[in-house]
């Protein structure tokens, strides 16, 4: 199932994520099956997990397609869904994991020292 993000509505503190889910279909005379979606996420959950309300559409394409991956694609689990702490949780365990390994990954910069022929002043240690 591929899904496409059509964009979020939001009322008082709740943000609500539409996406729709299309079976594409093996023949092209036949039209795709389209499924609608709506995900609620509480933008005070997201603040106290400090998620960016940017990676709101990606969290809840993850929960989406976890979901879908659990059960066959033509039973839906659900139209309609409330994000959890849970599901928060997990989104941010993920991507700290991720910033993580990436400054493992990085080389450590030497300090800075200017060169012996340039004109900023830099302290000297003098034992």
């Amino acid at each position: 199932m591929q899904f496409l993000y059509m964009g979020f509505t939001q009322q008082a503190n709740i943000r609500c994520f539409r996406f729709q889910g299309v079976l594409p279909r093996e023949r092209p005379t036949k039209l795709a099956k389209i499924f609608e979606f709506a995900m609620n996420a509480d933008m005070a959950l997201l603040t106290r997990y400090k998620i960016p309300v940017q990676d709101g559409p990606a969290l809840c394409l993850e929960i989406l397609t976890a979901a879908l991956a659990r059960t066959s694609e033509e039973a839906i689990p659900f139209a309609a869904y409330s994000v959890t702490s849970q599901d928060l949780s997990a989104f941010a365990s993920a991507r700290s994991a991720i910033a993580d390994a990436k400054m493992a990954r990085r080389k450590p910069r030497p300090p800075f020292k200017p060169a012996p022929s340039s004109q900023l002043k830099w302290p000297q240690n003098k034992p």
